[in-house]
């Protein structure tokens, strides 16, 4: 997984292709979707911060990080598909990876929680609502299924 800046300007921009080519050509993102414009460098994020906070255009700035996996029933929510790749908003989430009890105890957890849960990663990290942290852990504790959380946030600088 992969850490992304998104910037995401006014929607307006649209109808504003002059400033939206100075944009493109000041703080070239690595993918535009929509009024959302994604950036790989903090640097050239930061950038495009600037030039849509002095036009009076920015909406919003969000920690995203690139994952493989099968998207949950909240997604469209905290996520995006874009192609062929697919990005979670990282600032609304939590995320764990489950770390002992029995396979049956383990899919039985996984059963109760697939409601719950926002993304299941290639890598075995599954994302869900902050909120749903204390649901997630009575779910577990039900099933003898023990859990790590991640800090998204220190995990994320590792990667």
């Amino acid at each position: 997984m992969q850490i992304f800046f998104a910037i995401e300007a006014d929607p307006i921009i649209k109808e504003l292709p002059e400033f939206e080519q100075l944009l493109l050509s000041e703080a070239p993102p690595q993918l535009v979707h929509g009024n959302i414009y994604i950036y790989g460098q903090q640097q050239m994020a930061e950038a495009a911060l600037a030039l849509l906070t002095e036009a009076d255009l920015h909406e919003d700035t969000h920690q995203l990080i690139k994952v493989e996996g099968s998207a949950g029933a909240d997604f469209y929510d905290y996520g995006v598909h874009t192609g062929t790749d697919t990005y979670l908003y990282t600032n609304d989430l939590s995320a764990f990876r489950i770390t002992d009890g029995s396979n049956t105890q383990i899919k039985m957890a996984l059963i109760q929680l697939e409601e719950h849960l926002v993304y299941t990663s290639s890598e075995g990290i599954y994302f869900t609502i902050n909120h749903y942290t204390d649901l997630i852990l009575g779910i577990v504790k039900a099933y003898e299924v023990k859990v790590e959380f991640l800090d998204l946030d220190k995990w994320c600088k590792k990667i």
